[in-house]
């Protein structure tokens, strides 16, 4: 099943200008296959697909992505897990600014991922 971080407020006096995905596969023996979809939103109703790939997450290892979201006043993250143990890959999601901080506010936890039927197109 798909899960997704919901639509995700770019504003304030500091918005992100980086996503950042962390995927880590805790699993000793197998691999998992991660497909993600990165939405913007220029205007509060202009959804955008602008990042979406598959990558291999090799058994007990972990991979940092970071993506350029900035100028936008929204943005969400979906992600499709799979392989022998998907509840083994574990996924957070960061809005960082343009020094590299962690917005906070901006911070999607596995706890806090919405499930969803699919990936959106």
């Amino acid at each position: 099943m798909a899960s997704t971080t919901g639509i995700i407020t770019n504003a304030g006096t500091i918005p992100a200008t980086n996503v950042i995905i962390n995927i880590d596969n805790d699993n000793l023996s197998f691999s998992s296959n991660v497909v993600y979809h990165i939405y913007v939103w220029n205007t509060l109703v202009s959804k955008a697909l602008v990042y979406s790939s598959s990558l291999n997450i090799n058994a007990n290892t972990s991979q940092f992505l970071g993506f350029n979201i900035a100028g936008n006043s929204a943005y969400e993250v979906q992600f499709l897990v799979t392989g022998n143990a998907p509840a083994d890959t574990i996924i957070t999601v960061f809005g960082t600014d343009s020094s590299g901080n962690v917005i906070p506010h901006q911070r999607v936890l596995q706890s806090e991922l919405t499930f969803i039927a699919q990936l959106n197109p």
